[in-house]
């Protein structure tokens, strides 16, 4: 006898790093150990383990303020790598802080967009994620 064919299911999707303009992209950790591209890590600390990436703390836990000048620099190789052509992840630990305000301020320098646009953006394509001005103690140097 003949055992029937069951029907195969679908493997669970893999987790996968949010595009939220052209070649560039927002995640996690794990998202940015499997991305092939420019990596640049936005965690407060340069973590031994990392996957190889610029590292540019955009936090500053001390003060609870976002650093304005280090996501200048984050936008700015950003758009750097996308002159050339090559794909970018901004990264933190699992994309839902660091790594969409350093998107959205990508969107916000280079894009025209508003910060509150950009998150919006973002939102669409990684639905949890926090906007800063839920998480940083002075959002108002964000402007």
């Amino acid at each position: 006898m003949v055992a029937p064919k069951r029907k195969s299911t679908p493997a669970a999707p893999k987790n996968r790093a949010s595009e939220i303009a052209p070649g560039v992209y927002v995640g996690g950790w794990k998202e940015a150990a499997e991305f092939e591209g420019v990596r640049f890590c936005v965690l407060d600390e340069r973590p031994e383990d990392m996957p190889a990436a610029t590292h540019i703390p955009i936090y500053d836990g001390a003060t609870d303020r976002a650093i304005p000048g280090n996501l200048d620099k984050v936008a700015r190789g950003m758009r750097e790598a996308r002159a050339k052509g090559q794909p970018v992840i901004v990264f933190c630990g699992h994309g839902v802080r660091r790594s969409p305000l350093a998107g959205a301020w990508y969107l916000h320098r280079h894009e025209g967009m508003t910060l509150d646009q950009a998150y919006a953006k973002i939102r669409t394509v990684r639905p949890k994620i926090e906007v800063a001005s839920d998480w940083v103690g002075h959002p108002e140097n964000l402007a």
